[in-house]
């Protein structure tokens, strides 16, 4: 197991039978504001929260509807799978094939 996946595949014909002129990506984001409203206006006594501090089911509840197939897979993509490097010549280190999940593997900008 190198890692899990979890999206919505909504795509912009299923988008747009739900909210028509609308594409998928505009949907996948007010759909989570959506839910996240529901959410406050249910916990008005919460006072500041970030995202962390929500209830994911709750949100969820709302959101979904407008998110499509929402899929959890197991993957064995690594920071090393497509090991496309730009900046090579500008790295102390290069990538380490045999640690795929440590730090120089990953590309901080």
């Amino acid at each position: 197991l190198n890692g899990w996946w979890v999206g919505s595949q909504l795509d912009i014909h299923e988008s747009r039978s739900l909210v028509p002129h609308q594409n998928a990506t505009t949907l996948q984001v007010a759909a989570s504001v959506l839910g996240a409203v529901f959410w406050i206006v249910n916990n008005p006594n919460r006072g500041l929260c970030v995202p962390d501090d929500l209830d994911h089911t709750a949100v969820l509840e709302v959101a979904n509807p407008y998110l499509g197939k929402v899929p959890s897979v197991q993957t064995d993509w690594t920071p090393r799978s497509a090991a496309y490097e730009p900046f090579a010549n500008f790295r102390p280190t290069a990538g380490n094939d045999e640690e795929p999940w440590a730090f120089n593997n990953f590309l901080v900008s």
